[in-house]
């Protein structure tokens, strides 16, 4: 009688349903006794390979085309899984925060998308279990996970995000596609990456040292005790905060505070965190690397905000340890520049336009990146837009741009200030991507302009083909100009394809304020 189990010998993320990379070699592993053979058949393909004195295991299969309903058996001695209903297609991590793990079901496009009997394409998801450290209940999660179908009943709760990319990508490619989601709300990149990437950066080392000098002296039982502690108080404040917003969904940031108590989110930063830096890369990303996939879509930011002219470094680190630990430097990362966001009652620090021009400059520095420009897809004192649809399809965009080629550049983008001219007391600020010319979308407001002074005033504008000539009565020899540099205001410019222009500043010397991600800024916040 053969024997089944269930996933002992590969790791967590290979199930019944799942979805292989076409045409790149395919990346095989798992954990055994050391020393010990698997042999695997799939697709008239045999590999084995040899536990380590870890007990782990890796082989991979050779680069194959799109298929379907596939099965693969995977042996060692006596042990055998049988895995069935594989696709080859296309596969996709979708990382960050609590936008891209923002469900389907609550989002605008839930009306249209929940009736899955006529689709015409094929979209899969694995949701990699959220643990930021070892429990009992860490290692039931991981045997438990599974890749879903989209008629299962776990559709609901996919990451909105990564299924509106992966539909409009299996449409127009015309196989299947793969989501792996790995994403927690809430999380900082530093909580993706490892210790040692994180610190081997003179700059980005910070969020280390303040955990560590944090923590040094608190045993690991007083960290738990405290964290639990906090746990309880938070949760308890959530089920206030709940109440008083669906009352009183008008009420400010500041004021629901004083009615239902402080905030006291993230709790304590030590071991037991989800929120300290390193906190989801063991658990979370090391448990899925290196699955073979094409590529990873990626919406996070919001809270680095404290720290926004460091974003660019931490990204950049972030982008080249996940493609070591993959193996494969060609892997595409498409970024998620951040759109519109402010809540009622906040002071506008304009972190924000400096966290969206940091996503520009690793778009513009690492190679195999896309980005995605969102500002019109913010929702003002809400930091959950419920309008995801825009976002999967720029996405997607990028994707069918680079690496599927679909598309060409000016199809994936809207327009990109790219340099100024100044001519008298006019600024002409300069774009590309601007096939059919520049739209202007209501009126000019956000267009602004300033002389060496620094001093800001609002501008008349006047929109060309390719260009936009900023100019005001204020300012007779104009040194700045600058778009939409605020956290949040209504974008207006676009290009004839419909996408929304990236906000921009002339230069980044045209900054006033520098403490900005200091404790200023923080003691600014909690007052």
């Amino acid at each position: 009688m053969e024997v089944i189990m269930k996933k002992k010998i590969l790791a967590a993320v290979f199930t019944d349903n799942m979805v292989f990379q076409r045409d790149k070699a395919v990346k095989l592993f798992g954990n055994v006794a050391a020393g010990r053979q698997v042999t695997i058949d799939f697709n008239s393909r045999t590999v084995s390979a040899t536990a380590d004195d870890n007990g782990y295991w890796e082989t991979e299969l050779a680069p194959m085309s799109a298929a379907t309903n596939l099965s693969l058996t995977a042996v060692c001695g006596e042990d055998k899984v049988v895995l069935n209903n594989i696709a080859i297609g296309e596969v996709w991590l979708a990382g960050g925060q609590s936008n891209m793990e923002f469900v389907i079901s609550s989002c605008t496009d839930w009306d249209r998308v929940k009736d899955v009997k006529d689709r015409d394409f094929n979209v899969r998801f694995f949701y990699t279990p959220k643990f930021a450290y070892v429990t009992d209940e860490y290692y039931e999660a991981f045997d438990n996970a599974h890749w879903q179908l989209a008629d299962d009943e776990g559709f609901k709760d996919w990451s909105a995000i990564g299924y509106l990319f992966a539909e409009k990508l299996s449409k127009d490619l015309g196989v299947t596609i793969g989501i792996i989601g790995c994403n927690w709300g809430g999380t900082s990149a530093s909580c993706w990456m490892s210790r040692e990437a994180i610190t081997a950066d003179d700059e980005t080392r910070i969020y280390m040292d303040e955990f560590d000098e944090r923590n040094k002296d608190i045993p690991l039982d007083v960290q738990r005790k405290d964290y639990d502690e906090y746990v309880v108080y938070d949760t308890a404040w959530n089920e206030r905060s709940q109440k008083l917003f669906s009352e009183h969904p008008d009420t400010d940031w500041f004021e629901a505070q004083k009615i239902i108590g402080e905030c006291k989110w993230p709790g304590p930063i030590n071991n037991y965190n989800p929120f300290r830096p390193t906190g989801q890369y063991w658990q979370m990303i090391r448990k899925i690397s290196p699955y073979t996939l094409r590529g990873f879509i990626y919406y996070q930011g919001e809270n680095d905000d404290m720290r926004p002219r460091m974003y660019d470094r931490l990204l950049t680190n972030l982008i080249r340890l996940w493609r070591k630990d993959w193996e494969d430097e060609s892997l595409t990362f498409i970024i998620t520049q951040l759109p519109m966001h402010k809540y009622s009652g906040s002071p506008d620090f304009k972190n924000w336009p400096i966290l969206r021009e940091a996503q520009m400059h690793v778009f513009d520095t690492v190679a195999n990146t896309g980005i995605a420009v969102i500002p019109d897809c913010g929702q003002y004192n809400e930091i959950h837009p419920v309008n995801k649809g825009p976002v999967g399809y720029r996405l997607a965009l990028q994707a069918e741009y680079k690496p599927y080629g679909l598309i060409d550049e000016e199809d994936a983008f809207g327009p990109v200030y790219t340099h100024k001219e100044i001519h008298g007391n006019v600024i002409e600020t300069f774009f590309k991507h601007c096939k059919g010319g520049l739209v202007l979308k209501g009126e000019p407001e956000y267009y602004e302009i300033a002389g060496a002074d620094k001093i800001f005033h609002p501008a008349d504008i006047k929109v060309k083909d390719s260009s936009i000539e900023f100019s005001s009565g204020n300012v007779k020899e104009p040194v700045y100009a600058r778009y939409c540099w605020s956290n949040y205001c209504t974008p207006t410019l676009f290009g004839a394809n419909g996408l929304a222009a990236s906000p921009f500043r002339t230069d980044m010397n045209d900054e006033l304020d520098t403490n900005i991600g200091s404790d200023v800024m923080q003691q600014n916040l909690e007052t």
